[in-house]
C-alpha cells in the first residue's frame, strides 16, 4: 500500500516545478468529458444542481436539447472524429495524461472505447471515472491498461443506491459485478492500474460508510476515496454529520486494512468553510485543464460550463487544442486570472502548497526555510 498512499497527494504540482520550473509549458492532465449526457441522476450532481457554478451553462443554459431521462441532461458528447483529433493535438501541445470523467457518463458516448484505445496508442497515461454501469465487453479489455479506474458508488445498499442516484435497485449488482470483473481482469498482470472506488458524502448516504467500506474490501479495490459534497449551500448541510462521519471513516480505517481509505471529506469542508480563496494566483489551472462535451475548455472542474471559468479562445471545435494553449491570449489571461473572485475552490492545498515554493514571485518571500 506504499505506492498507494501517495495517490491522493497534494504535492504533485510541487514535484513537477521542482523538477522543470514554473511555469509550465504545457498541462499535464486533462480532465476530458466525452459525454454529457449521464444514464443515472444523482441528486447531488454539480452540473445538474440549479444554481451551482458548474451548472450555469451546462444543460438547458446551453439551450441544448435535453434527455427525457433525468434532470437537466443534455444530449451532447464529442463527435467521434475531433475527439480523436484532439488527442493527436493534446500530445503536440505536450501534454501526459487523459482523466476521462464527467460531465455526464463517459461510457455513454458512442464510441468510447475507440477513443480510450487511441489514446493509450498515442502513448498517453489514462485514467477513467465512472459510475460502472454501461460497460461493454471489450472495455475489460482496455481498462487494465490504464494507470486507475474510480467507480463512483456513493452508497452502501441497493436501496440508498436507487435513490440517491435514481434508478433502479438492480443497478446495484450490475455496478459491483462489472468491480468484481474488473479486478479479475487485473490479476497477475505485471502492472496493474489502481482501481479505486469514490464516495461522495451527504447526509443521505453517510450513515453507510462502514458497511461500503467492508463490501469494498471483499470486491478486492485498491482504495476508496471519501469526498464532501459540494452545493449551494456550501458546509451547511455537512457540519450535523462531521463528527460522525469522520468517526466512521476511522473505524473503516482500522477494520479494513487491505483497502488504502483516503479521507478527503474533512479538507474539503475546510474549502467550504473558506468560501472564496484567500490567495489571488491559481497555479493548479497550469498543471490541470478542463475539455468539455461541448468541446470548450475551461479553467477546472470547480468552474466547468461556467461563464468565469471559460477561458478566451477556448471553443476548440474548429481550432486546434496545442494552437490555443500556446497562444499569447490564453498566457496573458492566466496571468491575470485572480483566484478570489472564485465563489470557492476545492484545489486551495495544492495551490498553498506551490505557492509556497514559488512565493517570492507571487506570494511574497517564503518564511522560517531555516526551519525545516
Amino acid at each position: 500500500m506504499g505506492k498507494q498512499s501517495g495517490a491522493y497527494s497534494e504535492s504533485k504540482m510541487v514535484w513537477w516545478a521542482y523538477r522543470e520550473g514554473f511555469p509550465p509549458d504545457s498541462p499535464k492532465q486533462i480532465h476530458w468529458i466525452l459525454s454529457d449526457l449521464c444514464n443515472q441522476d444523482c441528486h447531488f450532481c454539480a452540473y445538474r444542481m440549479e444554481g451551482y457554478t458548474s451548472n450555469e451553462l451546462f444543460g438547458s443554459g446551453s439551450k441544448s436539447e435535453l434527455s427525457a431521462y433525468g434532470h437537466d441532461n443534455p444530449v451532447r458528447w464529442i463527435d467521434t472524429d475531433r475527439a480523436l483529433r484532439l488527442i493527436d493535438e493534446f500530445k503536440a501541445a505536450g501534454c501526459l495524461s487523459l482523466q476521462f470523467t464527467g460531465g455526464g457518463e463517459p461510457t455513454v458516448h458512442p464510441r468510447h472505447e475507440d477513443i480510450f484505445q487511441k489514446a493509450l496508442d498515442t502513448g498517453f497515461q489514462c485514467a477513467l471515472v465512472s459510475n460502472g454501469y454501461r460497460w461493454r465487453e471489450r472495455i475489460f479489455d482496455i481498462l487494465p491498461k490504464f494507470k486507475w479506474i474510480r467507480v463512483s458508488v456513493d452508497a452502501g445498499t441497493p436501496e440508498n443506491y436507487a435513490a440517491i442516484r435514481r434508478v433502479k435497485a438492480s443497478a446495484w449488482d450490475t455496478v459491483w459485478g462489472n468491480i468484481h470483473r474488473l479486478v479479475e481482469s487485473c490479476k497477475g498482470l505485471a502492472e496493474k492500474p489502481y482501481i479505486g472506488l469514490g464516495y461522495v458524502v451527504t447526509p443521505q448516504s453517510y450513515k453507510e460508510i462502514y458497511k461500503f467500506s467492508e463490501i469494498a474490501q471483499q470486491a478486492g479495490v485498491d482504495n476508496i476515496r471519501f469526498t464532501a459534497l459540494f452545493s449551494t449551500e456550501n458546509e451547511i448541510p455537512l457540519l450535523p454529520i462531521y463528527e460522525e462521519t469522520c468517526d466512521l471513516i476511522r473505524q473503516s480505517r482500522e477494520s479494513f486494512k487491505s483497502v488504502a481509505i483516503h479521507d478527503n471529506f474533512g479538507t474539503r469542508l475546510a474549502d467550504l468553510v473558506q468560501r472564496e480563496p484567500d490567495y489571488s494566483f491559481c497555479s493548479y489551472q497550469y498543471y490541470t485543464t478542463y475539455v468539455g462535451g461541448d468541446v470548450n475548455v475551461y479553467r477546472c472542474c470547480v468552474l466547468a460550463y461556467n461563464k468565469r471559468g471559460l477561458i478566451p479562445g477556448g471553443d476548440i471545435k474548429n481550432r486546434r487544442f496545442d494552437e490555443f494553449w500556446a497562444s499569447d491570449e490564453r498566457k496573458q489571461n492566466f496571468r491575470e486570472f485572480d483566484a478570489k473572485g472564485c465563489p470557492r475552490c476545492q484545489f486551495n492545498q495544492k495551490n498553498r502548497e506551490l505557492l509556497y515554493v514559488t512565493g517570492s514571485t507571487y506570494s511574497g518571500p517564503a518564511t522560517h526555510v531555516e526551519f525545516p
